[in-house]
């Protein structure tokens, strides 16, 4: 017995750390400028409606600022890999806090748009050098529960972002909103600064041998641009995560104002709801998967959303709302950390920001497409009511989870399936 405890006590002692002073950091980074994505993604399109744009409008917007993040996102992979994350970390930055100045002066459509497409540049390059960073600076024993906890920065800059950036609005204090959120960049700055850990440190216990380049003779034009820019162990982890982002794209564009529609003026707590639950989910997903397996998990967390979906469809008040976030939150937080892992376990060091970027690239894909087509619905079906409009929105949002759940199977499942064999 005494053996049994002194092999535990020895197996504890030799467990690598996680929480390092540099994976902090990162996760710092990650949640302030999280707080100042989330105040725009969520809050932004009450702005725009409070300016007196229509739902068309609103998606145009987002869609102008996910089809540049989604074509940065593409290219800064490689940016990220050859260039260095910090360098690219600090670009990013700035390239998301300049147009919260412009904001302030202008409310032309044009130049809207313009600062929106500047911020998905800078947001595109940011979150996929933190993203890149967190795996570097993780010990390989400990990356899958590593990657869930890095995605509790983000769900604590979810849980903030929206309900500031919302509460300062319909508070009428939209230049609170714009000042607290470029404070959040500034704070920001000095943590990614310090991140020079490619200089400094080595974060792989072992040296890996750089992955050999594609090969691409043969290949037409847009298959050697392919090659070169995205990392195909990544892409059905992606495809799914472009497809559930199309359905929940709705949620950070349109749950605002659709509450709002229907008198309900707590819709910021929404988004604290959601981040909670998700926090909740994130920090027993991993467990979940070992003992359902990687598909399996999905479908609960697929099944899960699509409830949420449904619950806001036929939202009445405040309670409705509410549970259609805590379900929100308990499907994304189980099936993001899956996602995240299955895209980039496989990535050796120095393909790690292309893994990401493809990953990521994939969210920009499903919301820019998303935002647009919930827009068109949204005024289509509200000509009498936006309400029976954001209502046509989130049915056809949880209809389309059945796609999700068929692609799925033949991406993940059924491969799943064949190696258990």
């Amino acid at each position: 017995m005494s053996s049994k405890k002194s092999a535990q006590a020895s197996a504890t002692e030799q467990k690598p750390r996680l929480w390092t002073f540099i994976f902090i950091r990162v996760g710092i980074v990650t949640a302030l400028t999280g707080v100042c994505r989330q105040m725009y993604m969520s809050a932004f399109p009450q702005y725009l409606e409070m300016q007196g744009f229509t739902a068309t409008q609103m998606g145009l917007v987002a869609s102008g600022y996910t089809v540049v993040a989604m074509i940065t996102r593409i290219l800064s992979g490689n940016l990220v890999d050859q260039k260095g994350r910090r360098t690219m970390l600090l670009l990013g930055l700035i390239l998301f806090g300049l147009p919260i100045l412009g904001f302030m002066g202008t409310t032309s459509m044009a130049m809207i748009v313009i600062f929106r497409m500047s911020q998905g540049v800078g947001s595109s390059l940011s979150s996929i050098s933190t993203g890149t960073m967190a795996p570097d600076v993780l010990h390989p024993a400990r990356m899958k529960e590593g990657i869930g906890y890095y995605g509790l920065f983000n769900n604590l800059a979810t849980a903030v972002g929206p309900a500031m950036g919302i509460g300062f609005l319909l508070a009428g204090k939209s230049n609170t909103y714009f000042l607290f959120s470029l404070s959040m960049i500034l704070l920001a700055l000095p943590f990614a600064w310090s991140l020079n850990y490619e200089k400094n440190q080595k974060p792989e216990p072992k040296k890996e041998k750089a992955a050999p380049a594609p090969d691409t003779r043969g290949m037409s034009l847009w298959q050697k641009i392919g090659a070169v820019l995205i990392y195909k162990e990544a892409l059905p982890a992606a495809a799914i995560f472009a497809l559930v982002s199309f359905s929940t794209t709705s949620v950070s564009n349109f749950v605002s104002p659709y509450a709002v529609s229907m008198g309900i003026t707590t819709v910021g707590s929404f988004f604290t709801v959601q981040a909670v639950f998700m926090i909740l989910a994130r920090m027993s997903s991993g467990k979940i998967a070992n003992r359902l397996g990687n598909f399996r998990t999905l479908q609960l967390g697929i099944g899960i959303d699509m409830l949420a979906f449904v619950m806001l469809a036929f939202m009445k008040n405040d309670a409705m709302l509410f549970l259609a976030a805590a379900l929100r939150g308990l499907g994304g937080g189980i099936n993001m950390p899956i996602l995240n892992v299955l895209a980039v376990q496989k990535a050796p060091q120095d393909c790690r920001g292309k893994a990401t970027s493809t990953y990521y690239a994939a969210f920009d894909v499903g919301s820019g497409i998303g935002a647009a087509v919930w827009g068109v619905v949204a005024d289509f079906f509200g000509k009498s009511s936006m309400t029976q409009g954001y209502r046509a929105v989130y049915g056809g949002a949880a209809l389309f989870y059945l796609v999700t759940l068929a692609a799925a199977y033949v991406l993940i499942g059924r491969r799943e399936k064949e190696e258990n064999q």
